[in-house]
């Protein structure tokens, strides 16, 4: 009868580490995250094949500086990925870093002014000291971009410039690209597009925040959309 108990006991406590286990397991699966990087929806000017594009000014993202060294991740990221997808056209970040960091919203008035007219305004962009410093680069077509949307599912510590995971999160940004010609202003094309970057636990500290990583996740799924040639317009 002792044996019983001691049978039934030991049964009862490995059944019971059973359940913890998988209650455990359970868990940890729920912590475990797959970004998502997809193009949400694409407009294409039906004049685009209208005009020649061999050169592009690309702007910085507005915002596009999440860290203390005052560099822009993605757009970076953005302006190598250019120039290696088509090798045969000119690409040119122009020097607006001062000018940015008087206006930071110097970006996101021009987008709005494209947005309420469906198309740049070129004399007043070009009046402005953004307009100037793209002008300078006498390219035919300009990216700019700006962030609609962000969302941290759980989160991160940041300190020192050091971002580290305390807990498995999701960061998720919905942004969008326009390619605007130079010549009038028309919205050539344009790109709505979801980049999403996961952090694990126990994960390694970065030296980027994860809205840098899912942006430029976002840029790697659309850059194949990119009306562009990788031959050079005659």
């Amino acid at each position: 009868m002792i044996t019983s108990n001691r049978i039934s006991s030991v049964s009862f406590l490995f059944s019971l580490f059973l359940i913890i286990s998988f209650l455990g397991c359970s868990e940890l699966l729920d912590r475990v995250i797959i970004p998502r990087n997809v193009v949400l929806s694409i407009y294409r000017s039906p004049k685009l094949d209208q005009y020649k594009i061999n050169s592009v000014t690309l702007l910085p993202m507005a915002p596009d500086d999440t860290t203390d060294h005052g560099t822009f991740f993605a757009t970076n990221h953005f302006l190598n990925s250019l120039k290696q997808k088509f090798p045969n056209t000119k690409f040119e970040v122009p020097p607006v870093d001062s000018i940015m960091a008087f206006d930071s919203l110097a970006i996101v008035k021009i987008i709005d002014s494209i947005e309420k007219l469906r198309r740049l305004d070129l004399k007043y962009f070009f009046d402005t000291d953004l307009g100037y410093a793209v002008e300078e680069n006498y390219a035919d077509a300009m990216l700019i971009g700006t962030i609609n949307k962000i969302v941290n599912k759980k989160g991160f510590s940041s300190g020192r410039g050091i971002f580290k995971p305390i807990d498995a999160t999701l960061t998720s940004c919905q942004f969008t690209y326009y390619l605007i010609s130079l010549k009038d202003g028309r919205v050539l094309w344009k790109a709505q597009i979801l980049g999403e970057e996961g952090y694990y636990l126990l994960g390694k500290e970065e030296e980027f925040a994860p809205l840098d990583y899912a942006i430029s996740n976002g840029i790697d799924k659309v850059i194949d959309k990119i009306p562009l040639t990788d031959s050079k317009l005659e």
